[in-house]
């Protein structure tokens, strides 16, 4: 019964994945990888941030891997900008540009989009509702206990 759950769950991942890049295949978001995705709407969320602040956030990643997502998102897509820190000059800030707020706009609305048949399949018995969110609230914090682990051993 387990293995037919986390089999099931594995499949809906990748549809939903098929769909969401069906939906961005037009877009400028299609062409962004997921560590791109999460780089802005990282700076989304917490506004600017250090080279080493935002690398906190990647345990395992080389920090010129992510270098490199910078440079792609700041320059070829003009997605952030830089700037100098204000208490140290010699702080980079990177921060999401104008183009940037909207990229993430357009892709949290496409992924919005990429729920609908999901929202469907829950429909609205609160009870499964309630017991949907339980487990997805417990499996958050395993997931993110699982990270913390991670970047504490590197």
């Amino acid at each position: 019964m387990t293995r037919q759950l986390f089999t099931s769950i594995a499949k809906l991942g990748t549809k939903m994945r098929i769909y969401r890049a069906i939906q961005v295949a037009d877009s400028e978001a299609g062409a962004l990888k997921d560590r791109e995705i999460l780089i802005l709407e990282l700076l989304k969320s917490i506004g600017s941030m250090s080279m080493t602040d935002l690398w906190r956030f990647f345990p395992g990643v080389k920090l010129s891997t992510l270098s490199t997502d910078i440079k792609k998102l700041r320059v070829d897509m003009e997605l952030i900008s830089m700037k100098v820190g204000k208490k140290d000059m010699r702080v980079h800030l990177i921060e999401l540009s104008e183009k940037g707020v909207e990229k993430v706009r357009e892709i949290k609305t496409q992924r919005a989009m990429s729920y609908i048949p999901l929202a469907k399949a829950i429909g609205k018995n609160p009870k499964e509702i309630e017991l949907l969110d339980a487990i997805v609230n417990r499996a958050i914090a395993l997931v993110e206990e699982e990270i913390n682990h991670f970047a504490e051993s590197k």
